[in-house]
């Protein structure tokens, strides 16, 4: 597949539907589905800061990619009809400004490439392997996987630590710290400092156990083919 061809606003376009089916979180409770989705929002808020930079660069891929095909078009279609002193000519005052918007739309694919595979990975995490894996757009043209059977135990389990992670044990570790505060006569910065150094750490914590659970435990469960 050429590269240069590729709608890559069509291929985002059908990444995310893929991910909003939400075939996964369906063959989970409602009540686990829910609370698994709220406890996946740190990597969602991620993968929609991706996409709009993949939408931006896309989109300026499709604005050079019109004129290059005229252009070349036009180039190919006049350096075959006229004489070789006009051909000299046309080539010689065409082909800079091809050249220039070719080497522009690479020096986008540079950057789609990898945006789009970040992307790809990121919407998998969420969406609990709802769709095929793949880094690379040009790789696979059906991503859609069909999901069979229920989540049993992976959902609790997961609903329970992400819980403990970001809830309770942040909880009792703020109200710890805010005693120490309150001993020093130093509780007025217990916003920034609880809020702007400590629970950003559990956030991590957390961030980092929802993407391996994903790809070790969602990803690969209920039945799929």
């Amino acid at each position: 597949m050429n590269l240069f061809e590729i709608d890559f606003l069509a291929k985002m376009k059908t990444l995310l539907q893929e991910a909003f089916k939400f075939k996964k979180y369906k063959a989970m409770p409602r009540v686990l589905a829910v609370f698994t989705g709220i406890l996946m929002l740190p990597i969602v808020a991620a993968s929609f800061s991706v996409a709009a930079a993949l939408a931006i660069l896309s989109y300026l891929f499709g604005i050079l990619s019109a004129p290059v095909k005229y252009l070349h078009e036009i180039v190919r279609t006049e350096g075959g009809v006229v004489m070789h002193a006009t051909q000299f000519i046309v080539y010689f005052i065409s082909w800079p400004t091809v050249f220039a918007l070719y080497l522009a739309m690479s020096f986008l694919l540079v950057l789609i490439l990898p945006t789009y595979a970040l992307l790809s990975f990121l919407l998998y995490v969420w969406s609990l392997g709802g769709f095929k894996f793949h880094l690379f757009l040009n790789k696979v043209d059906d991503i859609s996987i069909t999901v069979e059977g229920t989540y049993r135990f992976l959902p609790i389990v997961y609903v329970i630590i992400g819980a403990l992670v970001v809830f309770l044990i942040p909880l009792i570790h703020g109200i710890i710290h805010y005693v120490d505060l309150y001993q020093d006569y130093i509780e007025r910065i217990f916003f920034s400092s609880f809020f702007g150094g400590i629970y950003p750490v559990y956030l991590e914590i957390h961030t980092a156990f929802s993407v391996l659970y994903s790809l070790l435990g969602f990803a690969r469960h209920p039945r799929r083919n």
